[in-house]
């Protein structure tokens, strides 16, 4: 009877142990939830190291010079706002911009066409384009 109970309790304890997972280390570099739908045109096509940190200008550009280096632009609903810019903000830094210019937000309807399913109605309400201008300092 005893042994039973010890090889219970040893076999719960094993199950317990195995099945633990250890908790994730959050990566610095892991792509926010939207970064693949950013879609990028690139003016310069010089490759730069990533940056960690960088500058936001929303009201007025730098006083510094600066050159322009790419438009990064998200489409997503409004309320998708925070997602979609820290999206085109994270793949600035991937390709190494110094600063990033807030550009204009479009919005608009969505248009009425079929449905996921296969039937007929709106797809979505009022869409917005989030864009920004990836920018890199010239008096380094």
């Amino acid at each position: 009877m005893k042994i039973k109970a010890l090889l219970t309790s040893l076999a719960l304890s094993l199950i317990v142990t195995g099945c633990y997972t250890p908790p994730q280390q959050h990566d610095v570099e892991a792509p926010p939830k939207f970064a693949t739908r950013v879609q990028v045109v690139m003016y310069d096509q010089t490759t730069r190291p990533k940056k960690e940190h960088f500058d936001i200008y929303d009201t007025k550009p730098p006083e510094r010079p600066y050159k322009v280096i790419a438009l990064l632009t998200c489409e997503g609903a409004p309320k998708e706002e925070a997602a979609m810019t820290t999206a085109i903000f994270y793949r600035a830094r991937m390709m190494g911009a110094d600063a990033v210019l807030h550009a204009d937000t479009s919005f608009g309807d969505s248009e009425i066409g079929l449905g996921g399913s296969g039937g007929f109605g709106l797809l979505g309400g009022t869409r917005c384009v989030f864009r920004a201008r990836a920018i890199v300092y010239t008096d380094k």
